[in-house]
């Protein structure tokens, strides 16, 4: 009898692995990890120029990977996205919403245009990819979704917008549960705490060692190591969870010693 009949794949076979927001600091450090693990990736971003450089460096280090450009708050760029990779490589087996902003705004300086903007690229178009990738994953009966969340969407932010679609994004992750029911799919979200990339700014930078208690910002390639792990066999029992990667900084410290200015 198969102990694992729901991972036809593992790591060392490679999977199709579809990342958003690709040209980031985040998702370069990501993509870096999974490249290492014989994985083939499927960059996106908004830019396609940024996009072609990340996957330049991902190359010269031996990875397989692709640039596509596409915005992900466009249902006719998501559907053009799936022709376009499906002509490339075929399926996707992992789909990775990375795409995201962070608008420093509070209350009264938003307003409702750009506070449905940042709606819009952190949870809509991770809604709207994976409905339009889940179909291949339900053909094939296995297939892993990761959504990358933040603890902001737990513990309340500054920035309501942020904050908001975060907790959106991750409530979106436990909702689907329903819909992939014994079908081999898993769909997760990680949610990071401070993590090292040109987007944290420097009171952030000079609060994070008395605040998060390992001391250090969490590197983009830790997150890689998590999400590379959620590709085995060995985590198909992990399920509907929101895997916190922030040095423990949720269970003990405010971000801010004062609101921002």
């Amino acid at each position: 009898m198969n102990p694992n009949p729901h991972a036809p794949h593992d790591a060392r076979h490679g999977l199709n692995v579809l990342i958003t927001g690709a040209a980031g600091g985040m998702c370069r450090g990501i993509n870096k990890r999974l490249g290492k693990a014989g994985h083939t990736l499927l960059c996106v971003d908004l830019d396609l120029e940024r996009c072609q450089a990340a996957v330049a460096e991902l190359q010269a280090e031996g990875a397989i990977a692709y640039a596509f450009a596409a915005d992900v708050t466009r249902q006719e760029d998501v559907e053009r996205l799936r022709g376009e990779i499906k002509d490339t490589v075929g399926d996707v087996q992992v789909l990775i919403n990375a795409a995201g902003i962070l608008d420093r705004k509070m209350l009264l300086d938003h307003d409702v245009a750009s506070f449905a903007r940042a709606v819009d690229i952190n949870l809509v178009g991770p809604f709207a990819l994976i409905r339009a990738f889940a179909e291949d994953m339900l053909a094939a009966n296995w297939g892993r979704i990761i959504n990358i969340s933040s603890i902001a969407g737990t513990t309340g932010y500054p920035y309501p917008s942020y904050a908001a679609s975060k907790a959106g994004l991750s409530n979106l992750t436990r909702s689907l549960l329903m819909d992939f029911w014994g079908t081999g799919i898993t769909v997760n979200s990680v949610c990071p705490g401070v993590v090292d990339t040109p987007m944290v700014i420097q009171q952030v930078r000079d609060q994070v060692p008395n605040k998060v208690p390992t001391g250090r910002i969490v590197n983009p390639e830790e997150i890689g190591a998590l999400i590379a792990f959620l590709l085995t066999g060995d985590a198909q029992s992990i399920n509907g969870a929101d895997l916190v990667i922030d040095g423990g900084a949720t269970q003990i410290f405010r971000l801010f010693d004062a609101a921002p200015a």
